[in-house]
Formats: C-alpha cells, structure tokens, sequence
C-alpha cells in the first residue's frame, strides 16, 4: 500500500517540524565551527533551547499520530516512517551536541592557555605594559608598570587615564593622541609625578590595538624607567661642567694668591714701621684683614678646584653618622636647638671618603643651624631604598626647621659663587656637590619658606 503524505496534515506538519530541525541543528554546527572560543556557548544554549521547543511539538504529534492510525496489514504508516527519521535526527542530533561540547572545551582550555601564556609574558618583561580601551579605561597592568610607576595593580584596573593619571597629565595626551588622532608614539622621554610625591623620568612608546576588521579597540603603553640613568646623565654633566670650571680657577686663584702675597707682607712691614693708633695704621691693618679674608676665600677655591680622588673604604654608616653630627653641633652650639639622629636598623656598610664625606656633612649640617638663628629642629636621617635590580642605595637626610630658600634659588644654590649670605663665599654647597658625586651620588633639595629645608643625600649601598 502506497503512502500518501500529502493527503495526511500530520505528515505534513511533522515534515515541517523537521525541516526546522534541521536548519536549526545546522545553523548551530556552523556558529560553531566558526567561533567555537567566543560564541559556542552562549550560541549552543540558544540553538538547543530551539530544537528542545520543536522537539517537544513533533513528539507531542506523532504521540497523537500513533493513537489515532495503527499498522495495517503489517505495513507501517505515515506516522511510522515519520518516526523512523525523527529517532534518527535525535540520535544524529545527539552526536552532534557532544561534538560541539567537545570542541567547546578544546576551545576554552586553549583560550585559558592563550591567557595564561600572555599573563607569563607580561609579568616577565622588564618593561612596563599598559592596555586602554577605546572609552580611555585602564584593562592591563603588568608587574613592572607597577614598579616602575610605583602603583598597586587592583588600584588601576578598569580605572580611566584620568583617574590614575590626571586629566593634564602626559600620558592622557598621548592617549588621545592614540585613541581621537590614531597617532603612535615610537619614543617620547618626559618626567612623570607619581602618586605619594616625587617625579620620575620615563621613555614611552605606544601602538594601536585594532580588532579583526581592523577598527580601534583600543592602544598600548610600553614605559621604562629612565630616572637612574637621567641621573647618571646630569651627574656626567655636572662632572664636566666642574672640571672645566677647577681648571679655570685653580688658574685664576694662583695669580690672585702670589699677587695677594705681596700686597699682604708689604702691609705688615708698613704696619710695623707706623705708630700704633694712628690713622694710616689702622687702614693698614684693616687692609691686611681683607688680604688674609681673600687668602682663606682663595683657599676655599683651590679646594674646590682640585682634582680630588676619593679614598674610598668600608664605612659603618650608622656610628660615623652620630659622631659627625656631634662634632659639628658642639663646634656651633646654638639657643634652643633639637638634635635628633635616627637610623633604620641594619644599615648596609657603604664604600666613602671619610674625610671627604665628613666635610660635606659638616656643611650641611652648619648650614642648617645656620638657618635656625632663634633655634628648631635639625633631624639626621639614615635610611635605605631599593633600586631595580637588586641594587640598592642608602638615603641620608638632613632636615631643619628653619627660614627655608626660595623657591626661584633652589636651582642654584649649588652653582659655585651663588650665596644667600652676607658673608658667605658661595662655595659650600658647591663643594658638597662635588663630593656627593665624587662618590658616585646625588644630593636633592626641597624647601617651604618659613617652614624648613631638606636635603637628601644618595650613595650607592655596598
């Protein structure tokens, strides 16, 4: 007996049912296939819940079907073939869903290694990587950038250029620069304030982060850390500059020193031949005074001047500190002065020119009570600070509570001949300069007027 489906609307309908079975099912494998890493899941979720609909709708169907035609004659039904081809699309149908689960794990184990691989990547590198997105959001920060920038990674992620960094700042204009003109910076240097105070020196490239279809998602940061060897940089500068500078007045200071030699023994033979207390002897002795003030600023210079070696030796840095510190106080007591000298425990030895290094701290720390007429507070410090790589540098600092400087001289105050004393001879802080870099060092100011001065010397550790 012939079938005739077309005569039959169950038939029909099933057929349509299973058509949609089928273009559903096929829909899935190739949604699939083509994005199994972002997609699969949520794709696989939708398509099933589809098929599970249609599922139930054609089992509901032929269940009715069966109950309302039997076989006859042994030879099966409409209904009967129809259930036949679907017990074969859900055993196919099975299959495939197990196929698709498969592919969907392979996909996110190696999505998961991807991540992973690229996490071990950033934390490697030396340098520091950070990612913005298209609205300017902070989406990596490696370990480095942290370091380097001196910034906790959970107080960054997801926050804008703006929050972390300043409106104002350097880093938002090369980021609008990236994001708003497609610029890429290939090297830029530029000095960075960091949060907690203080600036450092950074060399920055970028590069566009551009999706599958090539539009902007986004850009990348890579910094590095360039304030050590800024540093380094102006302390060869500085050198030279010195140098040159000594040479030319050891020169001058000769001539003037023979000619002041003259002058000086021929006031005193004329001071010797006048009568005491009169006029013309007094003026002699008084232009003997101003010869021997010139000898000793003279002195000061060819000190300056001289093409000093360090002698450098193992220094306990933590009882020298305190025995300096007292022999200049007790050399200049001053009213109402508090002297405290505080070191960190275990404070690394540190290689210096004891003498060298004494007369830097005497002067400094003359200075300071200097700056404290009416008296206050002079603190000594000693502390350590950890420098990329496993260097480390040891950190002295003197601070007073006194009249401060200015902030337009603090540029200058370590310029040979600068002075805001009445009888000072500008070479003080210049020869304290000179020896912090004889040692290999830095030496920083900062200062409030009216509130105080601090300086920070720098020496390598070890």
């Amino acid at each position: 007996m012939a079938l005739r489906p077309r005569n039959n609307p169950l038939v029909a309908v099933s057929i349509l049912l299973l058509v949609l079975f089928l273009i559903t099912l096929a829909f899935n494998l190739m949604v699939a296939q083509r994005a199994p890493a972002l997609h699969g899941g949520e794709m696989q979720t939708a398509t099933s819940l589809l098929l599970k609909v249609l599922g139930g709708l054609f089992v509901l169907l032929l269940l009715y079907a069966a109950f309302s035609r039997v076989t006859q004659r042994g030879q099966p039904t409409e209904t009967g073939v129809v259930i036949d081809a679907f017990h074969d699309v859900v055993r196919r149908l099975r299959e495939k869903e197990q196929e698709l689960e498969r592919l969907r794990s392979v996909a996110e184990e190696r999505a998961q290694e991807v991540e992973s691989y690229n996490e071990n990547i950033l934390r490697s590198v030396s340098s520091g990587v950070i990612t913005f997105n298209r609205d300017g959001a902070v989406t990596t920060f490696n370990d480095a950038a942290a370091s380097i920038l001196r910034l906790r990674r959970e107080d960054v992620i997801g926050k804008t250029c703006a929050e972390v960094f300043g409106a104002q700042s350097v880093v938002a204009r090369l980021l609008t620069r990236a994001l708003v003109h497609g610029d890429v910076i290939t090297r830029e240097e530029f000095e960075l304030e960091v949060p907690h105070g203080g600036k450092i020196w950074v060399g920055v490239s970028t590069s566009l982060l551009k999706d599958h279809a090539g539009g902007l998602i986004g850009t990348t940061f890579v910094c590095t850390d360039l304030t050590e060897i800024k540093a380094l940089q102006e302390r060869v500068e500085m050198r030279e500059r010195m140098m040159v500078l000594g040479e030319m007045s050891a020169g001058i200071a000769h001539e003037f020193r023979n000619l002041m030699g003259t002058i000086l023994g021929a006031g005193k033979l004329i001071a010797r031949q006048l009568p005491g207390g009169s006029p013309i002897h007094e003026s002699v002795r008084t232009i003997t005074h101003v010869i021997s003030d010139m000898d000793h600023l003279v002195t000061q210079l060819l000190n300056f001047a001289r093409k000093t070696e360090p002698d450098l030796a193992p220094v306990a840095l933590e009882p020298w500190l305190k025995r300096a510190v007292e022999q200049v106080v007790e050399q200049a007591p001053a009213p109402n002065l508090r002297v405290e000298v505080r070191c960190v425990p275990d404070l690394p030895v540190i290689r210096m020119d004891e003498i060298l290094m004494r007369q830097a701290l005497s002067n400094l720390v003359q200075n300071a009570i200097e700056a404290m007429p009416a008296g206050g507070d002079l603190t000594v410090s000693a502390g350590v600070r950890a420098l990329q790589g496993r260097r480390r540098e040891v950190a002295v600092t003197i601070a007073d509570t006194g009249v401060g400087i200015p902030k337009d001289r603090l540029t200058k105050i370590f310029l040979p001949f600068f002075t805001m004393k009445a009888k000072g001879t500008g070479l003080g802080l210049a020869l304290v300069h000179k020896i912090v870099l004889l040692h290999n060092g830095r030496i920083e100011v900062e200062s409030r007027e009216g509130k105080g001065t601090t300086f920070h010397v720098f020496l390598p550790a070890g």
